[in-house]
């Protein structure tokens, strides 16, 4: 684990160090709500969950490239994602469940921007690397919440496989004074089930998002 910290504080520590680009970089920090669930095929079956709400916040470094309107933005986010899961028992009853997955998360986005007036669109993507930290099964009834851990690993008696990976693709709008909204959607493509001998089931994390923000130092 802090091995994994380590190396996602390093990765954003040389982004940092692209200041050389464009003497107008500027790193800020912005949160937001997100809407995950996880798509894919369980014993055959498509997989028919409902989404699960989550919170995500972050570092961002906006770092526009020579004279063009390409800019490199990379973002290094406490991201949750999961899903709520059912059976026939748990639609019949008050029992509700879910896999609440947390990830420190590192999308390295290039972003194309409109100039105006009042501020600037942008729009784009990268590739996205996700390392898992601790995460948990909850059940619940009106009575009674239970909280299990989650372990991550590629082995057949682990829950779920650890690092993912994928792309994601995010727009908004930027101001003039540094604020910014912005929409996105990640999509894994990592099977996150672990290795199993005969078992062709796969299971991938999707999420959007809405995300407020502020870049410091705005020129």
């Amino acid at each position: 684990m802090l091995f994994r910290s380590l190396f996602l504080l390093a990765a954003f520590v040389f982004c940092l160090q692209i200041n050389g680009f464009s003497q107008k970089s500027r790193v800020g920090f912005y949160t937001g709500y997100t809407n995950a669930n996880m798509y894919g095929k369980i014993g055959g079956e498509r997989v028919k969950d409902d989404a699960l709400s989550g919170i995500t916040f972050g570092l961002i470094l906006d770092a526009p490239i020579s004279k063009s309107h390409i800019s490199f933005t990379p973002t290094l986010s406490y991201a949750q994602k999961g899903r709520i899961t059912f059976n026939e028992n748990s639609r019949a009853s008050n029992l509700k469940e879910w896999i609440a997955l947390r990830y420190a998360e590192l999308n390295a986005n290039f972003l194309y921007n409109t100039n105006g007036a009042k501020g600037n669109w942008f729009i784009g993507g990268g590739p996205s690397i996700s390392f898992d930290l601790p995460s948990k099964k909850v059940s619940k009834t009106d009575d009674l919440k239970t909280e299990n851990n989650i372990t991550f690993g590629q082995e057949a008696n682990c829950d779920i496989r650890g690092i993912d990976y994928g792309a994601n693709l995010i727009t908004g709008f930027r101001m003039k004074g540094g604020f910014f909204v912005s929409f996105n959607y990640t999509v894994g493509i990592r099977n996150l089930v672990p290795v199993q001998e005969g078992n062709d089931n796969n299971i991938r994390n999707h999420s959007l998002g809405i995300n407020l923000g502020f870049l410091i130092n705005n020129k």
